[in-house]
């Protein structure tokens, strides 16, 4: 089954956004996991609900921290967020129905986690760390 190693260049060098990445991402193995040894409904219930619950925690905290910042693509990047959480939310579901779609929410889970902190995310950087614009063209 798909898993999705910590890579150096995932940090943004913003403590908390990084190990909030971490989380997220040993988060998505640990679905993997379970999935791979057949845990029980129960248990994979727990698993899913707290990946989505931590997600919705880390985007107010990224949102926030871009917020105050005064990150120009502000509202731009929350839609990106909102539109992964009403995905993930309508994969949950899915999974929920007895659907057999675990390869399918791995997979949305590794690409967009590993698109967004390596593209999405990389726009904010300069502005949270306080190079404001000047650096933003750069990344």
């Amino acid at each position: 089954m798909m898993r999705l190693e910590w890579q150096d260049e995932f940090n943004t060098g913003i403590e908390l956004i990084d190990k909030q990445h971490q989380i997220l991402v040993r988060a998505i193995n640990l679905l993997a996991m379970g999935l791979e040894q057949g845990c029980e409904k129960d248990l994979m219930d727990e698993i899913f609900r707290t990946l989505v619950d931590y997600t919705a925690t880390h985007f107010k905290d990224e949102e926030a921290m871009f917020e105050a910042a005064g990150f120009p693509e502000a509202e731009k990047h929350k839609r990106t967020h909102e539109a992964f959480l009403h995905k993930l939310n309508e994969l949950k579901a899915q999974f929920d129905a007895g659907g057999d779609n675990a390869r399918e929410v791995l997979a949305f889970l590794i690409d967009w986690l590993k698109n967004h902190i390596l593209g999405t995310d990389r726009k904010y950087i300069p502005y949270v760390l306080g190079n404001g614009g000047q650096m933003a063209q750069a990344v």
